[in-house]
C-alpha cells in the first residue's frame, strides 16, 4: 500500500469514526476559527458491455472493433474525495484526487482562488490557479456526479481508439476540454444573470503536468442564464486558441495556433424534484490531430488542418413517484450526437443513440442504465453498441 492509499484510508477511516451514519448522506463539514473543511465524495461501479465481445481476425477490416474485449465487464469508474478549504473570505481552494486505478491515484483537481471581491454572492472576479477543468464544452464541465447519461462520450470498448466517436471525444482528444494546469478569471453580474470565464492554460492533456512549449492556450466564455417556462435555460459561447507543439528537423520545438468554437444551452436543474431537462451543444472549428486530405498533419510543412462540426442533444423528465418505492424518482433519458472530424471527407462521419434511465434513490444517489448505438460512415453500414449499468453512491 502506498502513500496515497494510506492517507486515503486513514481520512475516510477518520470521517467515519467522527460522524454518525446519517451525517454522511449530506456534505461533511469541519470548521474552526481559521478554517472551514468540506469533504464530499462519490464512488461509481459500472457495468460495460461491448459488441466488439464478438471481434475475431477473421472479422473483415472494415470493423471499427480492433480488439476482443469481455462481453460484460465490471469496474470502478470513479473513485474520489473532494477537499474544499476556505481559509477566509477571499481565499479558499480545492483538492480532489482519484482512487479509480485501485494501484494508482490520478489528480484531478488542485487549485488555489483568490476572491476579489468578499462576501458578494456572485463576485464580479476571482482567480483560480492550478489544475482544472477549462471552460469549453458544456457536457465535459458539468460534474460526472450529475451526468444526465453514464458516459460523456460514447464509449464503446474495443472500438479503435483512433475513432472519434461524439463530441466529448472530438474536444478531449485536440485538449479544448477537460483538466490543464492553468489561470483563470471568472465573475459575474451582479444578479448572477451574466458569467464569464477567461483563462490561459497549457494546452496539454489531464496528465501532463507542464508544457512543452512557451505558446499557451487561450479560452475565454460567456453565459447568460433567464427563465423559460419557470425553468432556468443558461446560454453560453466559448472560443478556444489552442497551441500544438511540434518538433523541426533542427530538433528545436516549435509551436501552431487552430481555433475552436462551441455553443451550447442547459434548459432546466440537476436539482429539480421532476419535470424536463435539456442539454445541447455545436462545436465547430479545426481539427488539430487530421491533416485537411486526411491522416496526420505535417505541422512543421503547414498542412492545412481538417475542420470538424459536431452537435449532440439530451432530453431526460425526471419523475417523482413520491413514497411508493423505495427510489425517490426516475428519469427516463434520450441522447442524439454526430461527429465530424473532417469535413472534407465523407466517410468519417459518426452517429450516436442513447436510450437510457436514471433511478435516485436520495440526492445523487442513484443507478443509470444506458445502451450507445453508434453508426460508423456515411451509408451507415457498420455499428456497434454498448450496454451500460452504473450504480454512484455520493455524499
Amino acid at each position: 500500500m502506498n502513500d496515497w492509499h494510506r492517507a486515503g484510508v486513514a481520512l475516510a477511516g477518520i470521517v467515519g469514526a467522527i460522524l454518525p451514519p446519517r451525517a454522511l448522506a449530506a456534505q461533511v463539514q469541519l470548521e474552526s476559527d481559521a478554517v472551514k473543511i468540506e469533504l464530499t465524495g462519490r464512488f461509481q461501479t459500472q457495468l460495460a458491455g461491448s459488441s466488439c465481445s464478438d471481434f475475431s481476425t477473421e472479422t473483415p477490416a472494415s470493423t471499427p472493433c480492433t480488439e476482443d474485449v469481455p462481453g460484460l465487464d465490471l469496474f470502478i469508474r470513479r473513485a474520489r474525495f473532494t477537499l474544499d478549504v476556505t481559509f477566509n473570505d477571499w481565499i479558499s481552494g480545492r483538492f480532489q484526487p482519484d482512487f479509480a486505478e485501485i494501484d494508482d491515484v490520478e489528480l484531478k483537481d488542485a487549485w488555489g482562488l483568490l476572491n476579489l471581491q468578499p462576501g458578494a454572492e456572485h463576485p464580479h472576479a476571482q482567480i483560480r490557479i492550478g489544475h482544472f477543468k477549462r471552460p469549453f464544452d458544456g457536457f465535459e464541465i458539468t460534474s460526472s456526479t450529475q451526468m444526465l447519461t453514464i458516459e460523456r462520450d460514447l464509449d464503446v470498448p474495443g472500438v479503435s481508439g483512433t475513432t472519434a466517436l461524439s463530441l466529448d471525444e472530438l474536444t478531449t482528444r485536440n485538449n479544448l476540454s477537460d483538466r490543464d494546469v492553468g489561470v483563470m478569471v471568472d465573475g459575474a453580474t451582479p444578479d448572477g444573470r451574466f458569467h464569464y470565464w477567461v483563462g490561459a492554460f497549457n494546452g496539454r492533456g489531464p496528465a501532463d503536468n507542464g508544457d512543452l512549449d512557451t505558446e499557451k492556450q487561450l479560452i475565454g466564455r460567456a453565459q447568460y442564464t433567464l427563465e423559460v417556462a419557470a425553468r432556468p435555460l443558461a446560454v453560453s459561447a466559448a472560443a478556444a486558441l489552442t497551441d500544438i507543439a511540434f518538433t523541426r528537423a533542427d530538433a528545436s520545438i516549435d509551436a501552431r495556433y487552430f481555433g475552436a468554437f462551441e455553443l451550447f444551452a442547459d434548459w432546466g436543474s440537476f436539482n429539480a424534484a421532476e419535470g424536463p431537462h435539456v442539454q445541447a451543444g455545436v462545436i465547430f472549428g479545426k481539427n488539430g490531430l487530421e491533416a485537411e486530405d486526411g491522416g496526420t498533419p505535417d505541422l512543421e510543412a503547414g498542412d492545412p488542418l481538417a475542420s470538424l462540426f459536431t452537435w449532440q442533444a439530451i432530453g431526460a423528465w425526471k419523475i417523482d413517484v413520491g413514497e411508493s418505492f423505495f427510489f425517490e424518482s426516475i428519469e427516463p433519458l434520450l441522447r442524439v450526437t454526430m461527429a465530424d472530424p473532417n469535413t472534407d471527407l465523407d466517410e468519417d462521419t459518426v452517429w450516436g443513440l442513447t436510450p437510457g434511465v436514471q433511478i435516485f434513490f436520495g440526492g445523487r444517489n442513484k443507478v443509470a442504465l444506458n445502451w450507445d448505438f453508434v453508426s460508423f460512415g456515411a451509408d451507415g453500414v457498420d455499428s456497434e453498441n454498448s450496454f451500460k449499468a452504473q450504480y454512484q453512491f455520493h455524499f
